[in-house]
Order: structure tokens, then C-alpha cells, then sequence
């Protein structure tokens, strides 16, 4: 008896001083106010594409507090972001998860925001995005990432693109599309027959079988699309029954602010049919990495800027490009501007006070951002500022934004009257 109880003993300390290989390691906790995710992945495999998932525990922690661990995946995402250093990434849960109150997913997103600067142009679009009531707003956090136990950088977590009840709410027979320069890497796409853009799905779902090309679901948005193109261009596009009958102008109008307003170059733009028989509407705002002015197009469909250039505070981008370029000799859709306009303004305190916050919070956490990604002194990607500290980046967007709102002002004084 005493042998057994011996050896039984002789096992327990084993199994204690023995490290086992799918223990979960966590960090020290933080004091900096920024939350942790880490995500270690089964026998330390290394994310190597934007393809396959890979099986791995999450856990997030707040300071001196877990909210979490649970199983689940993780794979890279991103199209030309996914060439930089630092990588962004998707996370799965094995079920769905509440994170920092938001509501319950499976899926999320961690953007690495590596040609930010600020860390806080996502902030930008998602605070003006709420401000402006702008249809399926995005929420989202700054986060410590850990892959593996190495720390990777600051990122944000922000919801998925995606039809959900709390995310992009839409009927089953309702569309959320993209139009998307990168559309040939995506398992289905159309391109409109009088503007010639290309457009991918994100619901209906090709990979799961729910649209094919020529199917209902596929013919019915492609006429629909083709439609609008058609009446937005025709001679008589301001008839009572011409264009307006397919958009909602004020969902239009709300897009159009937040993206004129933070200079955004990025040119792929979600649309969302809510159910058949409804108007268009656009929205969700996504991709704030080179806003701000961070990059520069010249002309709104030419090329980048390239470094060093003087950013334009006062460049007029979406009253010339895309579908707005013709909206705007609309008298009822500049109305419909003008009217979200004057709602924002009173909002834009509180949006600034907001920001302000966020970017107090960051200020320790962006010191070991920019440890381990030493670009403060260097010009990445289409960006064309270089300003050698987070301080002065983070006042740059603040004084670019301040300037964007009174040009804004100004620009919507002129073509009003």
C-alpha cells in the first residue's frame, strides 16, 4: 500500500514540474490599460497564409483580469496588407464570444494598421461612422496581440464585415457586396455593364454554395446593379421614377461624410440591398489605413503619391468618384448632405473628446508597438508622412481632421448655392 501511494506521489510531482505542450501561456499582466490577446496556436505552428486555419487557444485578458480562453482558429486576411512585416489576421471561435461587451461572434477581425502611424485612423472612421449614424456601424478595440508568446504589435480588433443581427443586419434574401479591386482573387464576381466596376460577394456566400453565376440570386443583383448604372447615367436620371428609386440617398449621404471627411484613398466600398425590393444603401466604412492624410491620389482615379509630397487638406475625393461624381448634380441628394451635415456638427465635440480618450490610452501601449516595429523614422507603404514620433502622428490626424471639417464647411457652402 505504501509503495503505491509512494509512486502515485512520484507521478504527481512529475505531471507539476512538467511542462505540457498545449498549456495555454499568458503575459505578465499589463497596467497600460490596453487589453491582451493571445493566441497560441496547437504545437506553436507558425500563420504562413491567408488560406488555411489553424487550430489554437485565445485567451484575452484586461489588466489583472481574464474575460476569457476558448479554442478556436486563426488564419491571416488581408489582400496587399498581408505582404507587410506586420500581419493581419481572422480569428475563429469554436462558439460564439462576447469581447469588451460587444455582441457575441465567432468571428473577428485584428487589423495590424502598420502603415498607421497614430494607431488611429480605424478610430476615425469608426467614431465618425457612430457620430453620423452611418448604416452597420463597425465596433472596435485596441488590443496587445501574443502569437505564440511573441508579442506582435498593437492592433485593433474590429467586427467582421459579415450579414449577422448585430453586424450587417439583412434579410436572407438581401445582398451585402463590395466593389473590389481585388476581385479576382475571390471565388465569384461580376462587373457592371455601363461603369465596368467589379463587385465580389460577401452574402449571398459562394463558398458555401449559396450563389453561383447565373442563379437567381446572382441575376437578380447584377440586373439590379446594372439597373442603377443605367438610370444614374441616362439623360433623364432626374425623373421622378430615374435613379432615386433604387438608393437611399441619405445612406449615400452619410458614407459620403465619413469618407470625405477622413480623405480616404482606399477605393473598395461595400453596397447592401437589405431584402429584394428595397433601395441600396452603402455602408459599412472599412480599410481607414490610408486616411488622413497618409497618402495622396492626385487626381481622385490616378495613382499614389509618393514620398515626400505636402498632403492636400482641401482635395475634393468622392463628389468626383464613383457613383457620386453624378450624384452631385442632384439637387436632392446635395440636400440629403447637407441635412446630415448640419446633424454631425454638434456631434463633432464629443466625437473629438472620444478620440482624445483613445489615444490617451494607447500612449503607453504604442511605445512597444513601435519597439518592435521601429517605422517612426521611415516612409511605409503609400504613406508620404514621416514625423519621427506617435505624439506628433497622433496630432497630425487630429489637425488634418480639424482642417477636412472646415473645407467641408466651405465645399458644401459652394455647391449648395
Amino acid at each position: 500500500m505504501r509503495l503505491r501511494l509512494s509512486i502515485s506521489l512520484i507521478f504527481i510531482i512529475l505531471a507539476a514540474c512538467t511542462p505540457l505542450e498545449d498549456s495555454v501561456w499568458e503575459p505578465d499582466p499589463l497596467q497600460d490599460g490596453v487589453p491582451v490577446i493571445s493566441v497560441y496556436v496547437d504545437d506553436n505552428a507558425e500563420i504562413v497564409n491567408k488560406d488555411e486555419y489553424l487550430n489554437a487557444t485565445i485567451t484575452v485578458t484586461e489588466p489583472g483580469k481574464k474575460m476569457l480562453s476558448a479554442r478556436g482558429r486563426i488564419k491571416g486576411r488581408g489582400n496587399f496588407t498581408w505582404n507587410y512585416p506586420k500581419k493581419p489576421y481572422k480569428i475563429k471561435f469554436d462558439e460564439k464570444q462576447t469581447l469588451f461587451g460587444f455582441p457575441d461572434n465567432r468571428d473577428w477581425v485584428l487589423l495590424a494598421d502598420y502603415c498607421d502611424k497614430s494607431l488611429m485612423r480605424t478610430a476615425y472612421m469608426c467614431e465618425l461612422s457612430d457620430a453620423l449614424d452611418v448604416p452597420y456601424k463597425l465596433r472596435y478595440r485596441h488590443v496587445k496581440l501574443y502569437l505564440n508568446k511573441e508579442f506582435v504589435g498593437v492592433y485593433v480588433l474590429i467586427d467582421q464585415v459579415e450579414k449577422s443581427s448585430h453586424r450587417v443586419d439583412i434579410e436572407d434574401d438581401g445582398f451585402l457586396i463590395e466593389n473590389d479591386n481585388y476581385f479576382y482573387n475571390e471565388p465569384l464576381s461580376f462587373t457592371t455593364e455601363v461603369k465596368h466596376y467589379p463587385f465580389s460577394f460577401k452574402y449571398p456566400d459562394p463558398q458555401d454554395g449559396e450563389i453561383v453565376m447565373g442563379d437567381d440570386n446572382y441575376n437578380y443583383i447584377v440586373n439590379y446593379m446594372n439597373a442603377f448604372e443605367t438610370f444614374l447615367y441616362s439623360d433623364g436620371f432626374l425623373a421622378k421614377d430615374g435613379y432615386r428609386d433604387f438608393v437611399d440617398l441619405h445612406s449615400f449621404a452619410k458614407w459620403f461624410l465619413a469618407a470625405e471627411l477622413t480623405s480616404t484613398h482606399d477605393p473598395n466600398v461595400f453596397y447592401v440591398v437589405p431584402t429584394r425590393g428595397a433601395q441600396l444603401r452603402m455602408g459599412p466604412l472599412w480599410d481607414a489605413e490610408y486616411t488622413l492624410g497618409v497618402s495622396h491620389r492626385g487626381d481622385p482615379v490616378g495613382g499614389w503619391g509618393t514620398p515626400e509630397m505636402t498632403p492636400d487638406p482641401h482635395q475634393e475625393i468622392w463628389s468626383r468618384w464613383k457613383y457620386f461624381g453624378r450624384m452631385f448634380e442632384d439637387p436632392f441628394f446635395i440636400e440629403a448632405v447637407c441635412e446630415e451635415w448640419e446633424a454631425l456638427k454638434p456631434r463633432i465635440p464629443a466625437m473629438k473628446a472620444k478620440l482624445a480618450e483613445v489615444a490617451a490610452n494607447l500612449s503607453t501601449a504604442q511605445k512597444d508597438n513601435f519597439d518592435k516595429w521601429q517605422i517612426l523614422d521611415s516612409y511605409e507603404g503609400a504613406g508620404i508622412i514621416c514625423l519621427g514620433s506617435w505624439e506628433a502622428e497622433v496630432k497630425y490626424c487630429a489637425d488634418f481632421f480639424d482642417e477636412r471639417v472646415r473645407w467641408m464647411e466651405g465645399f458644401l457652402e459652394d455647391i449648395r448655392w
